[in-house]
């Protein structure tokens, strides 16, 4: 048996810490409502997200939102809520999600302040962003102490698995989607019994009508708002990773399954006859969301033209730090010298067609292959590395991506004996056991 309390004192806050948040917590509201007191105002701090669920882990960050009248226009409520954001926060820097924010960092704790329009359950929004206040409000009226201790749990257990979190670098489940399904489940335990269980697509509640509006994997209907899934960032993937973590730790339960994944280490590429390469570009300096957008964009369409080439490529990675990286792993490096070219039926009219534009231009033939006609063409780019820059110069990858294009470099990490992220990433994808 797993003792609990034990990993929770690892993990969970302490009373210490909890008493920081407050006193930060308390602060920053009162700064946020002196301004707001004082420049007439109509906008309230409300306390979202973890810290305000009590399903926080150690470190959380604190999300704020400043919540605004409807009587206020989109843009103008953006505008005050980056001037409240600046002046809680001197030094803070202005992010882009939905609504433009102030992040930044006290006593070492990040903080976000964001704006966002006041709503009630039921009523119309202008963005997603504005529903996160209904969330808090939700769970905190559905969990009690011990259920929160069961969402850490779940929290801990999805992190060490890798997939926790909805921003498009993990496609993962949220914070809010592992509260409701304790909520739904009743426990930890439960939860885990419940995907060890499943098969094929999950849908809850079961004969939620969300089934037939999307076509995800995973759909959990958010209970704030009946027509939203609050799971649609779920991966195939990832829900398949947390069905087989579950069945494993049901049948063996280890303390391994509640132990973070730390940030990949730098790891030198094994020589295993294949043909490894990496993509390295330079980072825009904009939000992790759009630039693994942007470098997902990448690695799919690499792969994608690479296959079409005939490089047979085994798998593929993406790693976003100071530099994007994309690693793709293909059986063959080097193409062969000619590609069967297939034309048309023996018993179509264009057969003839095509051995006259073949018959002087092939390595052999044309010659018939089981009912096709068929030539041996002389490939001109049979290396994967001019392949690969072939394919990004006639490629869209991207708004931002595309403007640091020119300075892309194909490295084999082989050759150049070094250590790379991107590198521990692929090869620590492993199942926990």
């Amino acid at each position: 048996m797993i003792d609990v309390q034990s990993v929770l004192s690892r993990y969970a806050p302490d009373p210490e810490e909890k008493n920081n948040i407050e006193r930060l917590v308390h602060n920053l509201e009162s700064r946020i409502r002196s301004i707001t007191a004082r420049d007439g105002i109509d906008a309230e701090p409300v306390l979202v997200g973890s810290v305000a669920k009590h399903t926080n882990l150690k470190n959380a960050d604190i999300d704020i939102f400043i919540v605004f009248s409807r009587k206020y226009r989109t843009t103008e409520m953006e505008k005050l809520g980056l001037k409240i954001g600046h002046e809680v926060l001197p030094e803070g820097v202005e992010r882009y999600a939905e609504h433009p924010y102030v992040s930044g960092a006290i006593e070492g704790r990040k903080i976000d302040l964001v704006p966002c329009f006041r709503i009630d359950k039921g009523s119309g929004i202008v963005s997603s962003v504005d529903r996160t206040p209904l969330h808090t409000e939700y769970v905190l009226s559905h969990l009690d102490r011990e259920g929160q201790d069961q969402v850490r749990l779940l929290k801990l257990f999805m992190k060490a698995i890798g997939v926790y979190g909805s921003e498009v670098r993990t496609r993962g489940f949220s914070g809010y989607v592992c509260e409701l399904l304790i909520i739904n489940k009743k426990n930890f335990q439960e939860v885990l019994r419940f995907f060890s269980e499943s098969k094929g697509r999950i849908i809850i509640p079961s004969d939620s009508d969300l089934a037939k509006k999307y076509n995800a994997p995973f759909i959990l209907q958010d209970p704030t708002d009946a027509s939203r899934n609050a799971g649609a960032a779920v991966s195939m993937e990832n829900l398949s990773r947390m069905k087989l973590e579950s069945r494993l730790y049901l049948l063996e339960p280890s303390e391994n399954f509640f132990t973070p994944k730390m940030e990949p280490a730098p790891a030198l590429a094994r020589n295993n006859g294949t043909a490894l390469r990496i993509i390295r570009l330079p980072r825009p300096d904009l939000v992790d969301d759009i630039i693994f957008s942007q470098g997902e964009r990448l690695r799919k369409i690499v792969v994608e033209h690479l296959q079409e080439r005939g490089f047979h490529v085994m798998d593929s990675d993406l790693y976003v730090g100071e530099t994007v990286d994309v690693l793709v792993e293909a059986e063959i490096g080097i193409l062969p010298a000619f590609v069967r070219h297939y034309g048309p039926p023996v018993d179509s009219e264009n057969s003839v067609d095509f051995v006259r534009k073949w018959g002087s231009r092939s390595f052999r033939g044309p010659y018939v292959h089981e009912d096709r006609v068929c030539a041996d063409i002389h490939q001109e780019m049979r290396g994967i590395d001019e392949s690969i820059l072939s394919i990004l110069e006639r490629s869209n990858i991207g708004k931002n991506l595309q403007a640091v294009k020119p300075l892309a470099k194909v490295i084999d990490p082989l050759a150049t004996g070094e250590a790379f992220k991107v590198i521990g990433k692929y090869y620590s994808r492993n199942i926990v056991s």
